[in-house]
């Protein structure tokens, strides 16, 4: 056993390594920013730091605790009116407890559990099982947590605490077995790590099981003053990193390999204050500053102390965005960003191309030549070919153009001389320069004549004069080929055709003359890009005169484009009075760069940019310049998502705890004012992050704010909307993460539907209430008006009734009268009784209707009358269907009778041989029908007789019974009818009569 401790001991040896610091090297990093109680904090000792899941920063203080949205900073402290909220504000301690919680440990020994998402306060410290940990303050700082949301902690008697959730149980020291004492704890994939002085004891907390492991380097090194605590912290890779008295231990447990760095004599280092960044690196604090543990174990001074104990970090956190937050002792919060994207600032010396060539390595006596060292800062021009970049100066004129070439490294006068002898010799000042693709130079003079260089021969030729406004100021130019050149002024856009001399005003297609500056499109050669002095950036399809417009309403930031360069990241590089930013000449994206990122200055000046060989681009300002390589700047590529901090409805503010929360709200119609606060928690440059809104179901596209982060509406109607939230990173990348909140805005009572819907049923109701009413009204009118009428028609139908029956009657008293005359006493007796019985049922029939059975009673009574009377002239057939209720009906009294009677008179009897009346009554369907048919003269010929006829009475049996028809019809709302027609032979003589009569059966 011996043996083989000494073999392990000895592997151990080959492969352990063994660092001293010595002087660690490195740049100390330059603070981004230091915020302190003038910037809201509620006090400057930070003692801890957490990022909540939606992204907001929560510092701890010794005056409270407070949450930061990169813009604002708003305080949580305790009152003693308020039992529910902070049990204190001497913050000493905060542990991220895991789903939004964090533990806050008071310098009473309280401990509160407050959630960051809905600000609530739990009062752990009135939990009896809590009350354990309440001496125990000076190892809260030993809390350590597992995913599955497990903790421990460290106790005095050399025990640990497991806290689940409320309940805190103590494991004593003979309970975790272990051989030494415990010196600190750490947490390795779910499982607890028990350091002591001499092992490494893994402690699975589901299968109680203890695992050893003997420390390859032999013992941790204690402090010989003091109390420390040991605590292993784990790596992405599984290595464990332990901290004593003399530096750090990395140790691979599953190789056995450790590698040992020395910090120096008694550092006293202990418990790290540290923190990881997404690379892996591992930042940690000694001596006051702080250092940085690379992943291959390099390691360097990151950020040396500040003199006299200032800024002496007590808390560290990288967040997701790479932030660098150092809480310190009582100066703040230190904020450092990890991930540079920024452009480097220099300070103005010469003139712009002077420095710009000084930076880049050329000799100060090369420069120093009068070209350069004496002209006017902004005098210079230039243009970039390859390797070459040539440079003129638009005050110094020559009949010989002179240009100033730099190489590398070297810089010299090159002299241009005439093509042809025969040129005319005059003084030329260039006043702009472009290279065409086969390294020929195309100069503009003063004359606005168009000179062609040639670089190889070192000579010039005119090429003619462009058609220009005498006083425009030359600001760009570039070539198409060697057939067209394009040139911009503050006098518009034109196009030169070398072979003809002629010039084009291309100025009619833009918005505006006051153009500073071209560059061609890295992949469209048809697509000008046009800078602006006020009216933005300029996309000119030469083709088909296409214009697009780029300004600060599109996402820009700054209308004014003082110079465009193409990167060698294909993008477009513009200097403005808001930075430089990059343009994306396919996308749009937009990536802008101001003094927050180094430069000197937000302003930049025209004519001050420079491309340079290697691929890095020179832009300078009133302040200073900078020099960058496009394809080499880091590119933030965080995805922040845009979180509401403030809901303000009219004058009612939501509360905070609801923002977090908050995804629809329903509002009444006169809450329809909001305005509503956000930020994108990027900490990183905030004032970079661009912001853009739109209120869907009223806004037609985004709505740019630029650093702006609110958005307000007002007057909404109601409706339904979706209000859309958008932020880029600080590389002006627009988040694919999208916060949206449905907004519903009810409309007022009186315009919902259910109360359009009463209204609509109460105005039908009082319409149908009218309506009946008036229609009760113009009934009862009319019922009454159809009283009188049918009271009028009764009495009408009883005067026709009393004009029939003296009629009847007469006729009647005739026959008797004759029968007497005549000396025949039998039959005179016997028509006297039958008309008697007539007579008597005429007086009981003295009612408006009698039934069918009546009237036929009446019929055959009369009938009977008429044979007595003509014997066998006349002869009767009464064909009568066996049906109650067809006798049963009700009809007008005597309305058969009169046909009868005329059947006989007018029919048959002016016929010489009489004839024969057939009385006929069925049913068809819900009618009576009666037809009286004879087979008398007809009506023809009985009419004839009556116009013949010297008599003074004539009959109007027929028509009195039509009559009453009609009244009977009005008064019972009755169908009856009568229909008179003519029979005939079949050769067309006339052949009697039929009359049909119908009456409405009583159903």
């Amino acid at each position: 056993m011996v043996v083989s401790k000494k073999l392990t001991a000895f592997i151990f040896l080959i492969f352990s390594a063994s660092l001293c610091l010595g002087s660690p090297g490195g740049t100390p990093i330059k603070l981004s920013r230091n915020i302190t109680v003038r910037d809201g904090l509620p006090q400057s000792y930070i003692s801890g730091l957490f990022q909540d899941e939606d992204g907001f920063l929560w510092i701890s203080t010794l005056n409270g605790l407070a949450r930061y949205d990169g813009r604002e900073i708003k305080r949580f402290q305790h009152a003693s009116t308020d039992q529910s909220g902070l049990s204190g504000n001497i913050i000493l301690k905060l542990f991220n407890a895991g789903k939004n919680n964090i533990w806050l440990w008071y310098v009473d020994g309280k401990i509160d559990q407050f959630n960051t998402k809905t600000g609530k306060v739990v009062h752990l410290w009135k939990n009896p099982d809590f009350q354990k940990l309440k001496k125990e303050d000076r190892l809260f700082k030993t809390l350590v947590r597992n995913t599955k949301g497990t903790t421990w902690m460290m106790a005095k008697d050399g025990g640990i605490y497991q806290i689940e959730g409320k309940t805190v149980i103590h494991v004593a020291p003979e309970q975790l077995q272990l051989q030494s004492p415990l010196l600190g704890i750490g947490v390795k994939n779910e499982q607890l790590l028990l350091l002591t002085q001499a092992d490494l004891v893994v402690y699975e907390q589901g299968k109680k099981v203890f695992k050893r492991y003997s420390h390859p380097f032999g013992k941790i090194d204690l402090f010989k003053f003091g109390f420390n605590i040991y605590s292993p912290i784990t790596r992405k890779n599984g290595e464990l990193i332990i901290c004593d008295a003399y530096g750090l231990k990395i140790w691979n447990m599953g190789s056995r390999r450790y590698t040992s760095i020395r910090l120096g004599e008694r550092p006293e280092l202990g418990k790290l204050l540290a923190a990881f960044d997404r690379a892996g690196n591992f930042y940690f604090e000694f001596e006051h500053g702080i250092y940085l543990l690379r992943a291959d174990n390099t390691l360097e001074k990151w950020s040396s102390p500040a003199p006299t104990g200032k800024d002496v970090p007590t808390s560290l956190l990288i967040d997701r965005s790479g932030v660098f937050w150092v809480g310190t002792n009582g100066f703040g919060l230190n904020q450092y960003n990890l991930v540079k994207t920024g452009l480097p600032g220099y300070v103005n010396q010469y003139s712009f191309v002077s420095d710009v060539l000084l930076r880049t390595g050329v000799p100060a006596k090369q420069i120093d030549h009068p070209f350069l060292s004496k002209v006017v800062s902004f005098a210079n021009r230039s243009t970039t070919y390859k390797d070459s970049i040539w440079i003129t100066d638009i005050y110094k004129g020559n009949v010989s153009p002179q240009l100033m070439l730099v190489v590398g490294h070297a810089a010299q006068i090159k002299t241009f001389s005439p093509a042809f002898p025969g040129m005319k010799k005059e003084i030329q000042l260039l006043k702009f320069l472009t290279t065409e693709k086969n390294g020929t130079i195309w100069g503009i003079n003063q004359r606005y004549e168009i000179l062609k260089l040639n670089t190889q021969r070192l000579s010039f030729e005119n090429k003619g004069k462009i058609t220009i406004d005498s006083m425009a100021i030359i600001n760009g130019m570039v070539a198409e080929g060697h057939e067209n050149l394009y040139i911009c002024s503050d006098k518009g856009l034109f196009r030169y055709h070398t072979s003809t001399g002629k010039t084009e005003d291309l100025s009619v297609h833009l918005p505006t003359i006051d153009l500073l500056h071209l560059a061609r499109d890295p992949e469209k050669p048809e697509v000008l890009w046009i800078g602006t002095l006020s009216d933005g950036l300029l996309r000119f399809n030469l083709k088909n005169k296409a214009l697009q417009v780029f300004n600060t309403t599109t996402g820009l930031p700054n209308n004014t484009i003082y110079s465009i360069l193409v990167g060698n990241d294909k993008q477009l590089w513009c200097s403005s009075n808001k930075g430089i930013f990059s343009f994306g000449p396919a996308n749009h994206a937009i990536r802008s760069f101001t003094s927050s990122d180094g430069l000197m200055d937000d302003e930049f000046n025209r004519y001050y940019y420079l491309t340079l060989p290697n691929g890095n681009l020179a832009f300078g300002g009133p302040l200073g310049f900078t020099i960058f390589n496009p394809a080499k700047l880091e590119v933030d590529q965080y995805n922040p998502k845009v979180q509401l901090t403030d809901l303000h409805i009219i004058n009612y503010h939501v509360p905070l705890w609801s923002l977090g929360k908050l995804r629809e709200i329903t509002l009444a119609h006169d809450q329809n004012f909001i305005t509503a606060v956000f930020s994108a928690l990027q900490f990183d440059i905030p004032e970079k992050i661009q912001y853009r809104y739109m209120l869907k179901g009223l806004d037609q596209g985004w709505i740019m704010l630029g650093n702006e982060n609110k958005a307000a509406y007002t007057s909404l109607p109601p409706g339904n909307y979706t209000l859309l939230l958008n932020a880029t990173n600080t590389a002006g990348k627009w988040s694919s993460l999208i916060t949206s909140l449905q907004i519903t805005i009810r409309p007022p009572f009186w315009k919902t539907w259910w109360f359009l819907g009463l209204l609509l049923l109460l105005v039908g109701l009082g319409l149908y209430g009218m309506l009946t009413y008036r229609i009760r009204n113009i009934k009862k009118n009319q019922a009454q008006v159809m009283q009188y009428e049918r009271e009028a028609m009764e009495l009408h139908a009883l005067a026709l009734r009393a004009r029939m029956n003296p009629h009847f009657i007469f006729n009647c008293l005739n026959s008797i009268k004759a029968l007497i005359q005549e000396k025949e006493n039998i039959k005179a007796v016997d028509y006297l009784t039958t008309f008697a019985s007539l007579i008597r049922k005429q007086l009981h029939n003295n009612s408006t209707e009698i039934t069918l059975r009546e009237e036929l009673e009446t019929c055959e009574l009369y009938v009977k009358l008429e044979e007595m009377r003509f014997e066998d002239r006349i002869s009767f057939v009464f064909d009568l269907e066996n049906d109650d209720l067809l006798k049963q009906t009700k009809v007008p009294p005597l309305m058969i009778q009169p046909l009868i009677e005329n059947a006989i008179v007018h029919g048959l009897l002016p016929s010489p041989t009489g004839g024969l009346v057939k009385v006929k009554l069925y049913r068809d369907q819900q009618y009576g029908v009666c037809e009286i048919e004879d087979n008398g003269i007809g009506r023809a010929k009985a009419e004839a007789n009556k116009l013949k006829s010297s008599r003074l009475h004539q009959s109007r049996g027929t028509h009195l019974l039509e009559e009453r028809i009609s009244i009977y019809n009005r008064l019972n709302k009755q169908g009856s009818s009568l229909q008179t027609i003519d029979l005939f032979t079949p050769d067309g003589q006339a052949a009697g009569t039929l009359v049909i009569i119908k009456f409405k059966l009583d159903i």
